[in-house]
């Protein structure tokens, strides 16, 4: 009987930390703006707790710090950030795209204009949502078909580039997805026009039951009438 018990408070525990994204992992996080170039103190550090399932090899883990102490970063980190490799000098960590893709994860690149590179201000690193626009009869219809994708490269920047040089006409971002959204993302690419929409770097949250949105919603819809709030799902949701 207590054997039983035992057991099964064991698979509860488990079962809660798959659910919420696996076990906690404690990063380095950037506890005041740090310019371009600025040698690391520990007193600019932080360390945040975040799910193993968000937690990418070129995060800096508190494991790490002593080895990040005296080096300057290359790209400008703002308050709360994450610290990664690639933003500091000298880093040993590999930047080659098939190194930052997770096991059981793929890489899928797919075209991009400035508009979804934001005139080159989105980074290796940062998260986004994936938008479909296409023809349904007589009117455009925009769907949300991926959320929270990591994005690995935009254009030949894999994180290693200064935020100076990199090149806002990148023409292709590279997202990080497993198999079956590699599919969807193919299947969308052939179907209509892709655009993405940038998340806040600390915001996982998926949302349930979004809807689609075609011309005549947005003609029809009165300006001054708030969204309904869409459900919020947990983060480790698909």
């Amino acid at each position: 009987m207590i054997v039983g018990a035992v057991c099964l408070l064991l698979y509860m525990q488990r079962f809660e930390r798959e659910a919420s994204g696996g076990t906690l992992i404690a990063l380095v996080g950037a506890r005041q703006e740090l310019p371009l170039g600025t040698e690391i103190t520990e007193e600019m550090l932080l360390v945040r707790e975040v799910p193993e399932r968000y937690v990418e090899g070129r995060h800096v883990q508190a494991s790490d710090i002593p080895r990040i102490l005296g080096i300057p970063v290359t790209s400008e980190i703002h308050v709360g950030e994450s610290v990664l490799w690639t933003d500091l000098a000298n880093s040993e960590q590999r930047r080659d795209l098939s190194s930052l893709v997770r096991p059981g994860m793929r890489a899928v690149t797919i075209p991009a204009d400035p508009r979804s590179t934001f005139g080159g201000l989105l980074r290796p690193g940062d998260r986004v949502d994936v938008l479909l626009t296409n023809e349904r009869g007589d009117q455009n219809v925009t769907t949300t078909i991926l959320q929270n994708v990591l994005v690995l490269a935009t254009g030949r920047d894999t994180g290693g580039a200064r935020r100076e040089e990199v090149d806002a006409r990148a023409s292709q971002v590279t997202l990080s997805v497993t198999l079956d959204q590699g599919q969807t993302l193919a299947t969308a690419d052939a179907e209509g026009t892709l655009a993405l929409v940038l998340r806040h770097p600390g915001d996982i949250t998926l949302i349930e039951g979004l809807p689609s949105r075609s011309t005549n919603d947005v003609l029809r819809r009165p300006a001054a009438t708030p969204a309904s709030a869409p459900t919020i799902a947990s983060p480790g949701a698909r």
